[in-house]
């Protein structure tokens, strides 16, 4: 069976980025355990805020996470 999960990029994009995990967490209102979720793959933003998520960090909607196939038996 193949697996396909998603494996985020946010927390690196974020960090060659000039903005900081708090300006984040103030832009979109969340807490800080929400911005880490989205760097480590536990949850997702929603479409809107991966397009300006995308945006101020100068890359594509594709570039926020790569897909990762597993092989399990």
């Amino acid at each position: 069976m193949t697996l396909k999960k998603l494996k985020s990029n946010i927390g690196w994009l974020i960090d060659k980025s000039e903005y900081t995990r708090e300006e984040l967490r103030q832009r979109y209102n969340k807490t800080a355990n929400t911005i880490s979720n989205w760097c480590t793959g536990k949850s997702y933003p929603s479409a809107p805020e991966m397009f300006d998520l995308a945006e101020i960090l100068n890359c594509k909607v594709d570039d926020l996470y790569e897909r990762k196939v597993e092989e399990t038996n």
